[in-house]
């Protein structure tokens, strides 16, 4: 396989809370070491604008932070609407991806945490580095260096070719800064894990601008936090003779801020996770079927984002809202559909939002505020082709397991359903 077909893998799902942690044991300690690490809020690239180095918190003594939502995102978006800090950073390190590095915000704007290798020299990339053919689920723990808590309201990750999923997750007791066994799987059975950061379900998680509807609502990050940042990488890269073939395990994450006085309310995470009875009866080679899962909505709100999860013998994820009273698929509101799992879609539902329209065989969504009330019903479907000659499993595994998966966002209720059956 190519070094184009791994640019397309790279788009792969993932699992957030928004998604799901990878394999490991509770008791796995992780290792040690020095060799590279977190840079929390010191970007080794400078920003060109900002300093680059050791923001401390939100502001930088001179400007504050815009309480104006239009102008938040202007500090954030070209005109065009893309990022003005992804890019254009001048890495050259010979390794696939120096491309997708995020530039460092002003101090005023944002603030970066940056996982991955302090430097580019043999030794200091040792430990991060994947050869052809391998494919890896471990965390990092590292702590933030923020010395302050603040609020954040848009955020973008970037991480290099080759990013299967990153969740990062907020501890209560922190661990030595290095690699090691994750210490979750996924079922928030951990009782060292305090909450979430922004993740990745695919190697880009580009920023969203913020709806007039959303202009108060707003994430907190707390002064030195423990985080353990779950990477799931993998390389199907041929050999070669150099490093273009190689992946360089490493993401960069900003997070922009809102002031605390325009937070008003605060989203938490969708996590619907099916198939997870595959781990005791998995799908066997040559069956072609579609598998319905569902997660209740217990009190009214607004779902503002819905991002879609399944590996390669998934064909087809569809999500809709039951109403009471909806009695069949053409009742309820369709609201997600995804055919690609090298492509897997990050759908927003606000008033500036036009999502592609459903068509035959192409992703889309409903456009708009997608609002909820108690008694209504997530119901998320995924047909699974599985055309291997094995049994696909619950796993991390992209070729030869399978999940089926929905993640987002919702301000209101509590939507948090992992289905065993």
């Amino acid at each position: 396989m190519g070094t184009g077909s791994l640019f397309r893998l790279g788009a792969l799902c993932a699992v957030l809370c928004l998604y799901l942690t990878a394999c490991g044991s509770d008791d796995d300690e992780p290792e040690t070491g020095d060799e590279g690490g977190a840079d929390a809020g010191a970007d080794p690239i400078d920003s060109g604008d900002g300093d680059g180095e050791g923001d401390d918190g939100p502001g930088d003594g001179n400007q504050a932070i815009p309480t104006n939502v239009e102008e938040r995102n202007a500090n954030i978006f070209n005109e065009d609407g893309t990022s003005k800090h992804f890019g254009g950073c001048d890495l050259d390190t010979g390794y696939v991806g120096d491309d997708k590095c995020l530039r460092a915000p002003d101090p005023h704007v944002g603030f970066q945490i940056h996982v991955g290798p302090d430097g580019y020299s043999d030794e200091e990339v040792a430990d991060w580095l994947m050869q052809p053919g391998s494919e890896s689920s471990e965390c990092y723990f590292f702590e933030t260096e923020n010395d302050e808590e603040f609020f954040y309201q848009v955020w973008e990750l970037s991480g290099r070719d080759g990013t299967h999923h990153i969740i990062n997750s907020q501890l209560i007791n922190g661990q030595a800064e290095g690699w090691g066994g994750c210490m979750d799987q996924g079922l928030g059975t951990s009782p060292n894990v305090a909450g979430i950061l922004p993740g990745a379900s695919r190697a880009y998680m580009k920023p969203a601008p913020v709806a007039p509807e959303n202009a108060n609502l707003g994430a907190t990050l707390g002064a030195k936090v423990p985080v353990q940042a779950d990477m799931h990488y993998f390389n199907f890269m041929p050999p070669c003779d150099d490093k273009s073939c190689l992946v360089l395990r490493e993401f960069w994450l900003n997070v922009y801020f809102v002031p605390e006085s325009e937070v008003e309310e605060r989203s938490s995470g969708i996590r619907g996770m099916g198939g997870l009875d595959w781990l005791l009866f998995p799908i066997q080679p040559g069956t072609h079927e579609t598998y319905r899962y569902e997660c209740p909505v217990e009190s009214d709100g607004r779902i503002i984002r819905l991002i879609g999860h399944t590996h390669k013998h998934g064909v087809r994820e569809t999500a809709w809202i039951r109403r009471p009273g909806d009695e069949t698929d053409e009742d309820m509101l369709k609201v997600f559909e995804q055919f690609d799992y090298l492509e897997p879609q990050i759908f927003e539902y606000d008033s500036l939002t036009e999502n592609p329209d459903f068509a035959p065989g192409m992703a889309g969504a409903f456009s708009g505020m997608l609002e909820v009330k108690a008694g209504d019903t997530l119901v998320w479907e995924c047909e699974i082709n599985n055309t291997s000659d094995v049994a696909l499993r619950y796993t991390n595994e992209v070729e030869t397991g399978e999940m089926c998966n929905i993640w987002g966002q919702v301000v209101g209720p509590t939507m948090d359903c992992v289905v065993f059956f």
